[in-house]
């Protein structure tokens, strides 16, 4: 008896070291365009891609209200849907998303859809490719509606890419497109009238080295306001990485290492994570903030959810 009680004391120790894999959530992911085919598997494929991966919550990009109704019916413990607005006319002079309503979803729509929970969150905001500043009057029920329910707001920000780059290199894209609407300035209009808004900007680092940067413009705004939170996608996967290193010491090094979460944009979760695990001046703690810790103080998860995202 005695040799079997010191197996299972052995066992039992063995199983209370054994650690949880670090928890990761995305704030930025899309599921297809409504002009696009979507693939076979669709919102299961991605859900079975950031399970593998250690994913326990993605903020998803959704076009359409059937795409909405598709990808909330089984993984809604993993998604959060966001709306994305204002959909850029392409020269064909249709849009790519919510076309039935002119690239903004209809608002019965969104506040029904924000009322049951299938919405829960505005991503991406594109003015940039639309060229509507983020203060105009057909914004204006659109940021009262994130502010009345509380939900975050995903702002595609910078420059954005160049001409035949990303969605620009489809020649229809976009006539209307103006880099200064991600400028993060074009936001203190609209969070000084709803100053308690939760958005977090997008690309942050991304421009490189084709436009002028908007570090300061950036800092200024994260400054001014704390429930404005960033993502670095693109910077954090695509771009080389010195200049991924050099957007993370920057934010570190002016105080904001708490805002930093991570934003794949669809780019392998693996490569992402590869990249970070590189840049040997990020302490483990700052890692696992990036990861999972400050996304789930932006997006305010109560003790149980986040127990049952690190215990997975």
């Amino acid at each position: 008896m005695r040799a079997i009680g010191g197996f299972l004391l052995l066992a039992l120790t063995a199983c209370q070291t054994v650690e949880s894999p670090q928890p990761i959530i995305d704030m930025h992911r899309h599921a297809p365009l409504a002009s696009s085919f979507e693939p076979d598997g669709g919102p299961g494929s991605m859900a079975t891609e950031l399970r593998e991966q250690s994913v326990v919550l993605s903020i998803v990009s959704v076009t359409s209200p059937a795409q909405a109704e598709r990808w909330s019916d089984d993984t809604s413990d993993l998604f959060v849907l966001g709306a994305m607005m204002p959909c850029p006319k392409n020269l064909a002079e249709r849009y790519d998303c919510f076309p039935e309503t002119d690239g903004l979803p209809d608002l019965v729509w969104l506040r029904d859809s924000l009322e049951s929970g299938r919405i829960g969150a505005f991503h991406e905001l594109m003015f940039n490719y639309d060229g509507t500043p983020p203060d105009s009057a057909k914004m204006a029920p659109y940021w009262a509606l994130a502010a009345e329910y509380g939900v975050p707001v995903g702002v595609h920000s910078w420059s954005g890419p160049p001409p035949g780059r990303s969605i620009r290199a489809n020649p229809n894209c976009c006539p209307d497109y103006d880099g200064e609407m991600g400028n993060p300035n074009q936001l203190r209009a609209v969070l000084h009238r709803h100053p308690d808004l939760k958005i977090w900007l997008q690309h942050i680092g991304s421009d490189g080295f084709e436009a002028a940067e908007l570090w300061d413009e950036t800092l200024s705004l994260l400054s001014d306001y704390p429930n404005v939170y960033l993502d670095l996608s693109i910077t954090n996967s695509l771009l080389p990485i010195e200049v991924y290193e050099n957007s993370l010491v920057r934010l570190i090094e002016a105080g904001f290492e708490d805002r930093v979460m991570l934003g794949s944009d669809n780019v392998p979760i693996a490569l992402i994570l590869e990249r970070l695990e590189e840049i040997e001046i990020i302490s483990d703690r700052q890692r696992a903030a990036i990861l999972y810790e400050n996304a789930a103080e932006f997006l305010d998860l109560d003790a149980d959810t986040r127990r049952k995202h690190r215990n997975q």
